[in-house]
């Protein structure tokens, strides 16, 4: 068996696959077979040009004599953006560029087997010595380390020349081997020529276009299967971070976030996402109850012992850039791995996906004792009017909810008309206040007052594991409680008795 061994010790594979454009941002991966050919094509007419076209057709005939397999690396995938000069007058005049590439680590190996190619000695020497002289595959920037490896057995190949199951088909550019090739003509009348298969597997692309042909006479694409997750660097296990995590932290991002308005609707997906992900890990009978809420599909769970999803805005542009996911009690094990495997959200409207990152797990908690909402505040309970006074029963509705949720009660709770977004103002209507099918209800910004510290940030209220009733520290108003405790006067208030 033939083994071809590749680092990249700048930690990147810079190529196009074949047949898609550089902007799409599409890199090749796994290294096509037909652009490492070509490539010891290249090395040998720059580098052993002394070497007879007979000492390397057996090298090339070996290597496109059937599809190889891979093992292929933890990887991801990034890219670049550039405003290149489009070669005009005005230099204003640019072009964006994107570059796509494989992010793969620095002593990382690519292997590349062809099962049934058994080399002689002298032939494998050559290959290793052309292999050796190459600096870089693909892309100028690709640097390579490449070599023949001797002796090797029991890779997990892990990329196919095979028809994906539950994984992803690629198309992987070959070359058509030496049995297989038509010669094609190219030039026009006396200077017409038959190209041979060697010199096929390195014509270029002018010569495909003056001479009409439609692809590379010596190219073909094989579909490989690849694992879906191929380009998902697996982290750290979190279970082997810490023996009690009860907080992961996302950043988001995507093209057009979404507004804080939707944050009900973004707590729903996560939840529903992060249940999914576990039902498939553990069995629909074993999804966690703190996923899901709920003892059994009739009974929920009491005593807010189950998580909270909480959307946040923490740059104040109005659009949500975060997720925190909270529980009182620790996430077991493989709640931990379902939280790690949350990857993106969808979003309506052809608005591009959103894609979750984990940034902390554990986030450090900050305290305070004065806090303003962040979502608008929904009263589980309705109110009755003609029995009491609105202003105090929702002080009452604060003042509960804030026991149950095992916080200290309130020195003080006063109203915020508007939420401030980037030099605007948000009104709590414009929120969605309602899950599924529930009536839409009232909400109300709130600003409370502990005489004890609390750990930011809370939820109270109907909706509190969606992101409603979002409270976190006023820095503002931190600075009067340090001068005296002098309560803004411009602001709408009530305290509470004694």
């Amino acid at each position: 068996m033939l083994v071809v061994e590749l680092e990249f010790p700048a930690g990147r594979y810079h190529a196009t696959a074949w047949g898609r454009h550089v902007n799409e941002g599409e890199p090749e991966w796994p290294p096509a077979p037909y652009r490492l050919i070509r490539a010891l094509y290249d090395v040998w007419k720059r580098k052993a040009a002394a070497w007879p076209a007979e000492r390397v057709e057996p090298i090339f005939r070996a290597l496109a004599a059937e599809p190889p397999r891979y093992f292929l690396p933890p990887a991801s995938v990034s890219h670049t953006r550039s405003y290149l000069s489009k070669n005009e007058r005005d230099p204003q005049q640019k072009t964006l560029i994107f570059d796509g590439f494989v992010v793969v680590g620095p002593r990382e190996r690519v292997l590349i087997g062809w099962p049934a190619v058994d080399l002689p000695g002298t032939i494998l020497d050559d290959l290793d010595t052309l292999l050796s002289q190459l600096n870089y595959l693909g892309r100028s920037e690709s640097w390579v380390s490449a070599r023949v490896t001797r002796g090797v057995n029991g890779v997990a190949w892990n990329c196919e020349a095979a028809p994906a199951d539950g994984g992803d088909t690629v198309g992987v550019a070959c070359p058509l081997s030496f049995e297989a090739y038509v010669p094609v003509v190219i030039g026009k009348g006396k200077k017409a020529r038959q190209v041979d298969w060697v010199e096929a597997l390195a014509i270029d692309t002018d010569t495909i276009h003056k001479n009409g042909l439609s692809h590379p006479p010596a190219m073909r694409f094989v579909d490989y299967a690849r694992d879906r997750h191929c380009f998902r660097i697996a982290r750290p296990a979190p279970a082997e971070l810490a023996t009690a995590i009860t907080s992961v932290l996302y950043a988001l991002e995507s093209k057009v976030l979404p507004r804080v308005i939707e944050t009900v609707e973004i707590a729903e997906q996560v939840r529903t996402r992060l249940m999914g992900i576990h039902k498939g890990m553990e069995g629909f009978e074993n999804v966690s109850q703190r996923f899901s809420g709920r003892e059994s599909s009739t009974q929920s769970l009491t005593g807010h012992r189950h998580a909270f999803y909480l959307p946040q805005d923490r740059d104040g542009d109005g659009r949500i850039d975060h997720i925190l996911v909270r529980c009182k009690d620790a996430f077991g094990a493989s709640e931990l791995r379902a939280l790690d495997r949350l990857e993106e959200l969808w979003q309506r409207g052809g608005r591009p996906d959103i894609r979750c990152v984990p940034v902390q797990w554990g986030v450090p908690t900050a305290t305070g004792r004065r806090f303003r909402s962040r979502t608008p505040f929904v009263p589980p309970r309705h109110f009755k009017p003609g029995r009491q006074d609105f202003e105090q029963w929702l002080r009452d509705e604060i003042r509960r909810e804030c026991a149950y949720h095992e916080l200290p009660e309130p020195v003080s709770i006063g109203l915020s008309p508007r939420l401030k977004a980037s030099g605007r103002e948000i009104r709590w209507a414009e929120f969605r206040r309602n899950r599924k099918d529930d009536p839409v209800r009232a909400g109300f910004g709130v600003e409370i007052v502990f005489g004890d510290e609390v750990e930011a940030p809370f939820a109270l209220g109907y909706g509190c594991h969606f992101g409603l009733g979002q409270f976190d520290l006023d820095s503002g108003a931190q600075t009067d409680l340090a001068n005296g405790g002098e309560e803004p006067q411009s602001r709408a208030r009530f305290d509470l008795p004694g």
